[in-house]
């Protein structure tokens, strides 16, 4: 910023000497003043009155200058001044512009962090219910499982009643005069020995002519939903069984019967063209009619232990002859 100086002091004059000056060529000497006579020493001033005045009026012209520069450099001070406070109001416009959308994205970023806030409560509240609902799921499935064993242990018990009831059926005393089925004797074990071991011969062999022989036209079988069926239908699943396990073999443990109730006890082995083997024991029940032909059959797999026959029933001896 400018600063104005003082202007300079003028010099001090040096005392007037009454010189008189010539007039100027071509210029008639002053009139006097008025008509009454002069003042006695008005002479010896009038000569140094003009330099005086021209100093005065010098110093007034340098003064004027003096202060038409100041005056014009006070004028482009205070236009640069005025070009600045444009500049300044400007910047703070700019300022307070950008002040403004700071805060629009600061009240934004807070509304979204509100918002997030919110979800995370919101996603905390749903993870609760979730695992609650996990658990009562947890529970009904475990509920559910119960009831099942509980369902297949009673039709269990169901079908060992309905069979109970089905054998105590089949096994009423034959009107008197009726001779029994298979008697319990040395022939009848005989027979029945020879019997089975033609059996798991037709199936080791995958005779299915020899093997009908030994079923009826008609056979309760346990394979086609414990339904009579005919004996084509038996044999089509006997052959389905040896075209899954081409390979097998068996070994006769024991033959039991008691009248027309036979059951046979063997070991089986089977064996698939991967070379995938199963083994276990298998405990077969037979009813069979006059001719000896089995007209109900039923089986039960057992992997681990060998079953035992029935009790009441006669045990076929296997060094018979």
């Amino acid at each position: 910023m400018d600063i104005p100086l003082p202007p300079p002091e003028a010099p001090p004059f040096p005392p007037p000497v009454d010189i008189p000056l010539p007039p100027p060529e071509g210029i008639p000497p002053l009139p006097p003043l008025s008509g009454k006579p002069t003042v006695p020493g008005q002479k010896k001033q009038l000569p140094w009155l003009l330099p005086g005045t021209a100093v005065i009026l010098a110093a007034g012209a340098g003064a004027s200058f003096y202060l038409h520069t100041e005056n014009k450099a006070l004028e482009e001070q205070a236009a640069r001044q005025e070009e600045h406070a444009e500049h300044l109001r400007k910047n703070t416009a700019d300022l307070s512009e950008k002040r403004s959308f700071l805060l629009q994205k600061q009240d934004d970023a807070g509304k979204l962090n509100q918002s997030k806030l919110l979800k995370a409560e919101e996603n905390a509240r749903l993870l609760v219910t979730l695992q609650k609902k996990k658990k009562e799921v947890e529970q009904l499935r475990l509920q559910y499982k119960l009831l099942q064993a509980e369902q297949s242990a009673a039709n269990k018990r169901i079908d060992a009643l309905k069979q109970k009831l089905a054998e105590k059926a089949r096994c009423k005393e034959a009107p008197p005069g009726t001779p029994p089925i298979n008697p319990p004797c040395l022939e009848t074990d005989a027979c029945l020995r020879q019997t089975a071991i033609a059996y798991l011969k037709a199936r080791k062999q995958g005779n299915a002519s020899a093997l009908s022989r030994h079923f009826a036209s008609d056979c309760n079988y346990q394979y086609a939903n414990n339904r009579k069926v005919p004996n084509e239908m038996v044999m089509n699943n006997i052959r389905e069984l040896w075209e899954k396990w081409p390979q097998r073999s068996y070994r006769l443990l024991k033959v039991a019967y008691r009248d027309n109730h036979v059951e046979l006890i063997y070991i089986y082995k089977y064996a698939d063209q991967r070379n995938h083997s199963i083994q276990g024991y298998a405990k077969e029940k037979w009813e069979t009619n006059s001719a000896g032909q089995i007209i109900h059959w039923r089986e039960e797999l057992h992997p681990g232990t060998s079953p035992a026959e029935s009790a009441g029933y006669r045990l076929v001896p296997l060094n018979i002859k």
